[in-house]
């Protein structure tokens, strides 16, 4: 008997493919949004020590609050765009979740019909292994009775 071949097998391979590319997709966007919430945090931390160092100074003029409050400014306008660009991230992480969710169905529903082929396949083996051991004990046993 020959062994078991699934006939989709390049449509498994594609499908899984597929999920890997989903994967990959998922894990760049990913990536996007950690250095987008990294910046983020850089900018927090910046403008919190500009603080810290302008009110640790003994003296203080009237130009470093301007400066500062400049910076400030700034440093809001940088913080809203990466709030923007982190809600686009996000958006598009949701958006890519979904889609590997549909690639890890699609090939998941493949190996389930690989294994219940894999499994009837077994059983027809067997079935067949059985009949003809069968077979071969009837053979023998008619010829022994015929023997006698």
């Amino acid at each position: 008997m020959k062994s078991f071949q699934f006939r989709l097998q390049r449509v498994l391979e594609w499908r899984a493919l597929q999920l890997r590319r989903e994967e990959e997709k998922l894990s760049t966007i990913q990536n996007q949004l950690a250095e987008v919430l990294h910046r983020d945090q850089a900018l927090e931390v910046e403008q919190l020590n500009a603080e810290m160092k302008l009110l640790g100074q003994a003296s203080v003029e009237g130009a470093d609050f301007r400066a500062l409050a400049a910076f400030q400014v700034r440093v809001r306008h940088e913080r809203v765009a990466l709030h923007i660009e982190r809600t686009k991230f996000e958006d598009l992480v949701a958006a890519q979740r979904k889609l590997l969710l549909k690639a890890r169905k699609d090939c998941k529903i493949l190996e389930n019909l690989k294994e219940r082929r894999a499994k009837a396949w077994v059983q027809m083996s067997d079935k067949e292994v059985e009949e003809t051991a069968a077979e071969s004990y009837i053979s023998s046993w008619v010829r022994s009775i015929a023997e006698r």
